[in-house]
């Protein structure tokens, strides 16, 4: 990797970190989500980059893949584990962060856990070390602690303007992963991000109701949805986007035209991620970059 495509990745990291930075003071009882989320994307822009993904705001059992709607006007409760996950990119450069707030529940161990699994991660991360591990210190960290962690859900490989791509890295052993030769290859860039949930919880997330989250997958557009393919491949390429944001450029009409998108199969959606049981979720997630001779953390400060 060039140099120049290197402080792009920092770049990139140093925008993520301080905006999820600035979501720990935003989290807290009776903040509308849709405020929190759409303000931190302005502060994306606000510092040179731009959102690689809708801000994800997910609480309690909800893990992951949660944005709000326009006009949502659900508000963070007393008593909740508030996820924040924030991507920011510059050409195409992401980086990928996320944080877990304690808002008053009885579960602040869980974020404990799960921010103590991803250091002792960054600790072992280095050229060359293999996958496998990595998810054996992460399982077994969450493990001390006498939690679980989410055995569906991993960390994965970040390329130019593809958020999830290749390698993925799990948060737990496998035998299968245990003879794969996968290894963090110096060059690639990864978002390491242990899940966690409570002892008695399944440990495993499904597909909720509904979704906010979208992302292009045909590279032409059908007849009839040339203006909005072309908007969303300007600006997201193949990026994940918000309903949201399509809605306050096209109104309500891009959001029927974004459904008949989903049928035609141009657009994919992501569903609402939920733990199977209803079990507290907890979250922690950082970017690293490898190189040839070291490992750059690129959301750290």
């Amino acid at each position: 990797m060039e140099a120049e495509e290197i402080e792009l990745y920092v770049k990139a990291g140093k925008i993520a970190k301080a905006v999820v930075d600035i979501a720990r003071s935003y989290v807290k009882k009776g903040a509308r989500l849709l405020d929190i989320c759409e303000n931190l994307e302005s502060e994306i822009a606000r510092l040179g980059g731009k959102p690689a993904f809708p801000v994800n705001i997910a609480i309690n059992h909800i893990a992951a893949h949660y944005t709000p709607f326009i006009g949502d006007d659900t508000r963070v409760p007393d008593g909740s584990l508030v996820k924040v996950d924030v991507g920011a990119h510059v050409n195409g450069r992401i980086a990928d962060v996320a944080v877990t707030v304690d808002v008053g529940s009885e579960y602040g161990e869980l974020i404990v856990a799960a921010e103590e699994a991803l250091d002792k991660a960054l600790e072992k991360i280095a050229p060359k070390v293999r996958i496998v591990d990595i998810s054996s210190v992460i399982e077994k960290t969450i493990k001390y602690y006498g939690f679980k962690p989410i055995v569906n859900l991993t960390g994965h490989e970040l390329s130019p303007y593809v958020i999830h791509a290749g390698t993925t890295i799990p948060n737990v052993w496998s035998p299968d992963l245990a003879i794969s030769s996968a290894r963090f290859e110096p060059g690639h860039v990864y978002a390491i991000e242990p899940f966690v949930t409570v002892k008695n919880a399944l440990g495993e997330v499904e597909n909720g109701p509904g979704s906010t989250i979208y992302r292009l997958i045909k590279a032409k557009s059908s007849k009839g949805f040339e203006a909005i393919f072309n908007f969303i491949h300007e600006n997201y390429r193949t990026l994940p986007f918000a309903q949201r944001w399509i809605e306050r450029s096209f109104g309500k009409r891009g959001v029927e035209l974004l459904n008949r998108m989903v049928y035609e199969r141009m657009v994919m959606e992501y569903p609402v991620l939920i733990e199977k049981s209803r079990g507290p979720v907890a979250q922690a997630e950082h970017t690293v970059l490898i190189t040839d001779k070291e490992v750059l953390v690129t959301t750290l400060n």
